[in-house]
């Protein structure tokens, strides 16, 4: 009995320690700060590019492997073996043959155009021509082809990987444009000005990481090396060093020199150094920056701010968004609607994790006052969009009850379409709305539930709302649209969206904008669906504003169409339409681009590209 007791106590012993370390760990990871999580999101994203490379080389190597076993096959010499008869001999005969057909078409498969195959006039004249990509699709491609160069076994590499780096750069690309600079020996680059430019995007990579040490021993390094840098980058960067190693003497005797040195005295570096050198910076009132529009300065201005704790503004998200908003999220002293704004943006260029946006949201500091009037705290609010979406998103976690939960994430959902980002909303609310279960008191609703857990990825509980919807509602139309977006995710094949256009295509009569029904024609064309808008021939606008590429750009084009130069199309195909929407386009430009994605890398962005194509014009 004794002994029964003593393991009865020892198991209640042991389930509670393994319980205890359970909870533990739960709440440490809920107990992380925004600061880790950002990070976390950071370093996830790093990690996601290496994993995505080393597949890509593991595939490559994959495949040569097989050419090579295969072609080991292929080379061994005949043999002779009594025991197979003839039949058997014609069969391997055949095989062989089949073995040396296959291994032709692999090797013509790796045998792929690169970025330094494609005409030099391409990427060193008509690659800057790239300002901006309006389609998030090609932007992604655009960023993975440059950010993969093979640049092994290049003996001149000289101009190309200055232009490839370059546009990575001024795209905003600095982490990939600096990694480029690591792969590569700049010992045998040429060229000072480019030797000086890479140099520069080192020094900006290293203030906008915030790593300070680094970047102030690179500082040393370019300084012993006698390198100009433009905007005198090099000398507020020692400068403001100096002032990191409370060496404020020599800061201000440099400062003096650069002040007398310059021939426009830059007012923004002389504030933050004046703010840095003050003894009793608490009492100091900092003024805010003003007319920041150098990238040249941008990345060591976010650093001397973050370092001494003051505000960061919308400037620096306008000239930076992708590699600045991180800063500015991050920056406890920078107005709360900033760093939301900021954070948004991040989410959307997927920078940003959901749990470090939502835990931007929960951050922001509303009084248990603001709880017990909300449509007062809402209208209050009203002008600051940023708060009211955090607001909604505390309100909707406080509610206890299932049915008011689900009216304030209804308002907050509408509220968020109203400014374009419901996707966000979708997502913040993931969680709550995978605690709903249909019944009779939401089925009205079961729609806008259905389409949010879409938004989520989450298609089992999308079918389950849009089945119950079904069974109580007789509103066809949007239970179908809504099975259209999951059989999206189902296929590659365009064959659900030329179903679902043809089944639909009676409500595109309604359209009465020219330029929209004259896309949709072209759309219509492509996809060879048969059905025809009515009306079409009535037309009103005779001359069209909307512009051609030039007859030469068009030629290539279609020349590499024909010639299946996969690096050469895509970035013709990018270069003709920059700077445009895909409602922008020429019908007669648009025929060509889709022609071309058609044909780039066995048609794998189109699809993508359609249903970009059928969201702007608000048919998707």
């Amino acid at each position: 009995m004794i002994y029964l007791k003593f393991f009865s106590l020892l198991f209640l012993f042991l389930s509670f320690s393994l319980r205890a370390n359970e909870v533990q760990i739960i709440e440490l990871y809920q107990n992380k700060s925004l600061d880790q999580l950002v990070l976390e999101t950071e370093n996830n994203n790093k990690l996601s590019q290496d994993q995505s490379n080393n597949n890509q080389i593991l595939e490559v190597e994959s495949t040569i492997d097989e050419i090579t076993q295969t072609k080991e096959v292929t080379d061994v010499p005949n043999v002779k073996n009594e025991d197979l008869n003839k039949d058997t001999e014609g069969e391997n005969i055949q095989d062989e043959d089949e073995l040396i057909n296959n291994n032709s078409d692999s090797v013509t498969i790796l045998k792929q155009e690169i970025l330094f195959d494609i005409n030099e006039n391409i990427i060193n004249n008509h690659l800057s021509s790239i300002k901006e990509i309006k389609s998030k699709t090609l932007q992604r491609e655009f960023i993975n082809i440059l950010s993969n160069p093979d640049i092994e076994n290049q003996k001149n590499i000289n101009k190309t990987i200055y232009s490839i780096i370059k546009k990575l750069y001024e795209i905003g690309e600095i982490g990939k444009a600096y990694n480029l600079i690591k792969n590569i020996d700049i010992s045998i680059l040429v060229n000072n000005e480019h030797i000086n430019y890479f140099h520069q995007i080192e020094l900006n990579y290293l203030f906008s990481t915030f790593k300070l040490s680094n970047a102030c021993e690179l500082k040393t390094t370019f300084m012993e090396q006698g390198l100009s840098l433009p905007k005198n980058l090099l000398e507020k960067t020692d400068i403001f060093c100096l002032t990191l190693e409370n060496k404020f003497a020599e800061a201000k005797l440099l400062n003096s020199l650069l002040v007398e040195s310059e021939n426009e005295i830059d007012q923004n570096f002389q504030k933050l150094f004046e703010y840095m050198t003050i003894e009793n910076q608490e009492d100091a009132n900092f003024e805010s920056l003003t007319s920041v529009k150098s990238r040249d300065l941008i990345f060591l201005y976010s650093a001397m701010l973050r370092i001494n704790e003051l505000p960061l503004d919308e400037d620096f998200i306008n000239i930076d968004p992708l590699n600045l908003s991180i800063p500015v999220i991050l920056s406890n002293s920078t107005k709360m609607s900033t760093r939301i704004k900021a954070a948004n943006k991040a989410y959307f260029d997927e920078s940003l994790s959901i749990d470090s946006l939502s835990a931007l949201y929960q951050s922001v500091d509303f009084n248990s006052n603001d709880f017990i009037k909300p449509n007062e705290t809402i209208k209050a609010l009203n002008e600051n969009k940023e708060l009211v979406m955090a607001f909604y998103y505390q309100l909707a976690n406080i509610q206890i009850f299932p049915d008011d939960r689900l009216n304030i994430i209804l308002k907050y959902w509408e509220f968020a379409k109203n400014l374009g980002i419901e996707k966000i909303a979708y997502a913040m609310t993931k969680n709550i709305i995978e605690t709903f279960t249909p019944n009779s008191d939401n089925t009205k609703h079961a729609m806008e539930i259905a389409l949010a857990h879409i938004s989520n990825n989450n298609f089992i509980e999308a079918s389950r709302w849009i089945n119950f919807n079904e069974n109580y509602s007789n509103d066809s139309e949007k239970v179908k649209y809504a099975e259209f977006l999951i059989s999206l995710n189902e296929t590659d094949e365009l064959s659900t969206i030329i179903n679902y256009l043809s089944n639909n295509y009676s409500k595109l009569n309604y359209i009465n904008n020219q330029k929209t029904l004259e896309t949709i024609e072209v759309l219509n064309n492509f996809l060879s669906i048969e059905e025809k808008i009515t009306g079409i021939d009535s037309y009103n606008i005779i001359i069209d504003d909307r512009s051609m590429p030039s007859y030469f750009l068009i030629k290539d084009i279609k020349n590499n169409i024909k010639t299946e130069n996969n690096l050469s199309l895509f970035l013709l195909t990018l270069i003709s339409m920059d700077n445009k929407n895909w409602d922008e386009l020429h019908p007669e430009h648009l025929k060509i681009i889709l022609n071309a994605l058609n044909s780039y890398d066995q048609g794998s962005l189109i699809k993508p590209i359609i249903l970009e194509i059928l969201n702007e014009l608000n048919i998707i």
